[in-house]
C-alpha cells in the first residue's frame, strides 16, 4: 500500500503570513507607545508638553494659582552639594511678614532666597530683594497709604533646570491694582542662566510650535477684551503683531512637572492686574 502524506506546504505559508501579521502589529504598538512617551509625551498626563487636549491645556491655566506654595515643591538630592546652606533647601523663605494696620497697609508676603553659591544667583537674590522685599519694608514704613500687598513664590527643579517664579499683588492708594511676576531659570549642571529657547529645545518643542501657542493664547484673550469692550468695560489691549510676543523677546517662563509656562505680566511696567499665560 502506498500511503500519502498531506502536503504541508500551504500550512507553512499560512504560518509565514500570520508570524508577519503578528509581527507588523506589534512593531507598530511599539512605535506608537514610545511616540506618545518619549516624541510627544502626549499620552493622559495634565501638562504634558505636546497635544494637551482642550480640556487639559485650561485645567493647567485654572491651577496655575495652586502652584504658589511658598516651598520648592520638587527637589533633587544630586544637587545638595551646590547650597550655601546645608541645612536650608536649595530655595526656602527668607522673609515673611503678615501684618494689618486698620486704614494703613494690609502685607501678607513670603520672599524667597536661592540658597545657591554663584556669582548669577546672587545677582538674582539682590533682584528680588530690591523688587520684592524692598516693597514691604516701604509700605511698613509708610503710614496712611491704604496699601495692598501680598507676594507668593513656586519653585521646581526638573532634568537639571532650576525654576523660580515669583507674584506680587499690589494695591496703593486709589492706584490700579497691579499684578507683577519674575522668574528666574537657571541650569544646576552647568551652572549658568537658562533662556526659553535652551528649555524648549531641552524638551524638543520647535520654536515655531511655541509660538503658534503663543499667538493663539493673544488672540484669544484679546478676543475676550473685546467682547468686554463691546459690553462698555476698560479694557487692556493686546495686540499680537507686538514685538514682546516674539519668541526671542520673552523673558518670564516657568518650568513646572514638564509644562512651560509662558508669562505675560503686564503689571510689571504698568497699572494693571492683566496677566496672560500660553502653557506648551
Amino acid at each position: 500500500m502506498n500511503v500519502t502524506l498531506p502536503d504541508n506546504r500551504l500550512d507553512i505559508k499560512a504560518k509565514i503570513v500570520y508570524i508577519s501579521i503578528i509581527s507588523i502589529c506589534i512593531i507598530s504598538i511599539i512605535l506608537v507607545v514610545y511616540a506618545q512617551f518619549f516624541e510627544g509625551r502626549t499620552v493622559t498626563t495634565v501638562g504634558n508638553l505636546k497635544g494637551k487636549s482642550e480640556a487639559g491645556y485650561e485645567t493647567l491655566k485654572s491651577e496655575f494659582d495652586e502652584l504658589f506654595t511658598n516651598s520648592l515643591q520638587k527637589t533633587d538630592e544630586k544637587y545638595q552639594n551646590q547650597k550655601i546652606d546645608s541645612t536650608k533647601d536649595i530655595i526656602y523663605t527668607s522673609y515673611t511678614s503678615q501684618e494689618n494696620e486698620e486704614s494703613s497697609y494690609d502685607i501678607d508676603v513670603n520672599i524667597p532666597y536661592i540658597n545657591i553659591k554663584n556669582s548669577t544667583i546672587m545677582k538674582y537674590n539682590e533682584e528680588i530683594k530690591s523688587i520684592f522685599q524692598n516693597k514691604a519694608e516701604e509700605i511698613l514704613n509708610t503710614q496712611n497709604k491704604n496699601s495692598i500687598y501680598s507676594v507668593q513664590y513656586s519653585s521646581y527643579i526638573q532634568d537639571g533646570i532650576l525654576s523660580l517664579v515669583i507674584r506680587a499683588n499690589l494695591k496703593e492708594g486709589s492706584n490700579s491694582q497691579r499684578v507683577i511676576i519674575k522668574t528666574y531659570n537657571f541650569s544646576l549642571d552647568e551652572n549658568k542662566e537658562v533662556d526659553l529657547q535652551h528649555v524648549l529645545n531641552l524638551e524638543k518643542v520647535e520654536e515655531s510650535y511655541a509660538q503658534s501657542k503663543i499667538d493663539e493664547e493673544i488672540k484669544s484673550e484679546q478676543k475676550k477684551a473685546e467682547d468686554l469692550k463691546a459690553l462698555g468695560y476698560t479694557i487692556y489691549e493686546r495686540d499680537v503683531n507686538d514685538e514682546k510676543y516674539k519668541m526671542e523677546n520673552v523673558n518670564e517662563f516657568y518650568f513646572h512637572d514638564g509644562s512651560i509656562y509662558i508669562i505675560f505680566a503686564y503689571g510689571n511696567d504698568k497699572y494693571t492686574s492683566e496677566v496672560d499665560i500660553a502653557i506648551i
